[in-house]
């Protein structure tokens, strides 16, 4: 099955194409559908690449998701993935797109004859071009920074964005590269070809043109290529990269896994110290699987891997832990994967074998995100504990990390308006765009983010209302307050309903009870009383009133009857008389 599948860089999001060619978006946390694109006019055609926009995360100015879809037609989409709104349409007029990269501001593509092309996002137009020596550009890379573009097909070419002109070349020989893709920190380009081996060019040692080999890796430091050795030919890599303690000396390793050819995966760890890669060519890990297929993977963290898997006509999903207690896990068998559409807690299923590869002593240590919190016992303690998690929080927002944010922000609430209080303005409006980020790609961590957002707003809406864009960018929170309400108007209805059915059904089993009387009236005691000599008394006011009602009823009576009487007499004499 030839599937179109892409993950975020944030590792966030991940869309599909669907059947019709509509394009899914998944929260790839709880793996909730969040929106389906639909392009009526594109049902003949297809999608034929999709793609994330590239972003550097350390610049907060603005924050965004775009998503770009290309079809056979030459018709490229852009659409939101936070407001999930189509943004544009850009209209190549060629039908041979073999390439697509998304920036912040531009986007670029490649189509057959090694025509490179820059788009200007605002205005939808190309504003230049760049004609490749290569007549066929199978893959491209843009760098975080975007300062530099890549393309690929049998050798790989540096286009220098300042002035859109070749920079270094790359010739690797006649196999053709299916994938390449820039380290985070774009120090590295990893180069993924049809067959078992995966290249790492150290960029700044590469110069204006450079012949590689992909043979032998040796410890030479000033050798610009390293070669991965994979257990079978590779489809597709990912790349996780971090920092870790190793001999009391940071170290950035880079996580890259391969989905290989028969449906396994193989995960490495490079270095950037080439003193710790003597055997950084055999893999860490092997992940397989014992019968559905894998379709796509990317690692969630440094320790964990998503593995999307497709069987009658469902995707499913599985998320794997590689690291566990400072030990990678040498081989793991995945089985059940939990269906992508249903899942909303993730269970691995796994089974991992007793051989483990050390990295104690001199080797890494993981570095730990997890901050334990003072705990707050009284409200007393609110404005210094407020201090201790506003030093936690710039730390979380500076260095960009989002599991200490994550742990700083679940406090109580009087801790939180103490927080924001004490929090500077544009500490507390990066903080809103992170958790209003939060907020639309997991729906579990509303509980934990609404009340942030409700005291920053209150309390730092004089700033607030000098951000340019403001109302757009707060559309998400609307939307999802919005939807909150009228859900919770159906669900109080909903209440109501029941609550009344309920009362109707306890109406219908009422019982009735039988009980003895603690004491009994006897009508016969108010009438007769008995006097000191034992002699029966009347009540003579009953008399009285009784009395009295009859000359009340019988005035008007008693002249009724007497006419009665004299009628009578009357008819009596005719009778006489006849």
């Amino acid at each position: 099955m030839t599937s179109v599948t892409t993950y975020d860089k944030d590792r966030e999001l991940f869309a599909r194409v669907g059947k019709d060619n509509k394009i899914e978006v998944f929260n790839s946390f709880n793996c909730k559908l969040l929106h389906t694109f639909v392009e009526i006019e594109e049902s003949k055609n297809q999608i034929i690449l999709l793609t994330f926009s590239t972003h550097d995360k350390s610049e907060k100015k603005e924050y965004n998701k775009n998503l770009v879809a290309v079809s056979n037609s030459g018709k490229i989409y852009m659409y939101d993935c936070i407001d999930f709104k189509k943004k544009g349409i850009f209209d190549s007029h060629s039908k041979n797109i073999t390439a697509v990269v998304l920036g912040k501001r531009y986007l670029f593509t490649s189509s057959h004859g090694g025509k490179v092309s820059q788009w200007d996002i605002k205005t939808k137009h190309i504003i230049r071009s760049f004609e490749s020596s290569e007549k066929s550009i199978s893959s491209m890379g843009l760098n975080n920074r975007e300062s530099q573009l890549a393309i690929a097909n049998n050798d790989i070419t540096f286009i220098d964005l300042s002035n859109f002109k070749e920079s270094k070349k790359v010739s690797t020989g006649s196999n053709s590269i299916k994938q390449i893709q820039f380290t985070q920190d774009d120090k590295f380009l990893i180069c993924n070809r049809y067959q078992p081996t995966i290249q790492i060019y150290n960029i700044e040692k590469l110069t204006t043109t450079t012949t590689t080999t992909t043979t032998n890796n040796n410890n030479n430091s000033e050798l610009s290529t390293f070669t991965l050795n994979a257990t079978s030919s590779t489809k597709s890599i990912s790349i996780f990269t971090h920092e870790i303690k190793r001999s009391s000396k940071t170290v950035t390793q880079y996580l890259i896994s391969s989905l290989l050819q028969n449906s396994q995966v193989n995960i490495w760890a490079y270095y950037q110290d080439d003193q710790y890669n003597t055997d950084a060519d055999t893999p860490i890990t092997e992940i397989t699987n014992k019968s559905n297929q894998i379709i796509s993977m990317n690692f969630h963290s440094a320790s964990e891997l998503i593995l999307a898997f497709f069987e009658k006509e469902k995707y499913q999903f599985e998320r794997v832990k590689f690291f566990d207690k400072k030990s990678f896990i040498k081989s793991i068998t995945v089985e059940n994967p939990i269906e992508f559409d249903k899942i909303t807690t993730i269970n691995n299923k796994k089974q991992k074998t007793s051989e483990t590869i050390s990295i104690q002593g001199n080797a890494a240590e993981m570095k730990q995100d997890k901050v334990n919190l003072p705990i707050i016992k009284k409200s007393t303690d609110s404005i210094a504990s407020a201090g201790t998690i506003v030093d936690l929080i710039a730390q979380s927002l500076k260095s960009d990390n989002d599991n200490l944010l994550l742990s700083s922000i679940k406090v109580n609430f009087s801790v939180i308006q103490s927080t924001v209080k004490s929090l500077p303005s544009p500490y507390a409006y990066s903080l809103l765009s992170k958790l209003l980020k939060y907020l639309a790609t997991d729906n579990s961590k509303s509980l934990i983010v609404l009340p942030w957002i409700n005291c920053i707003i209150k309390d730092h809406s004089s700033y607030l209302l000098s951000v340019p864009n403001l109302s757009k960018k707060l559309s998400v929170l609307n939307t999802i307050i919005q939807d909150k309400f009228e859900l919770h108007n159906r669900l109080s209805k909903l209440v109501g309903k029941f609550e009344l059915i309920s009362s109707q059904t306890k109406g219908d089993k009422t019982e009735s009870i039988d009980y003895e009387p603690s004491l009994v009236y006897d009508e016969a005691s108010d009438n007769e009383q008995q006097d000191a000599d034992g002699d029966m008394v009347e009540e003579d006011d009953e008399d009285d009133e009784s009395d009295e009602f009859d000359g009340m009823e019988g005035a008007e009576d008693d002249e009724d009857d007497e006419e009665i009487d004299d009628d009578i007499a009357d008819l009596m004499d005719d009778d006489d008389d006849l």
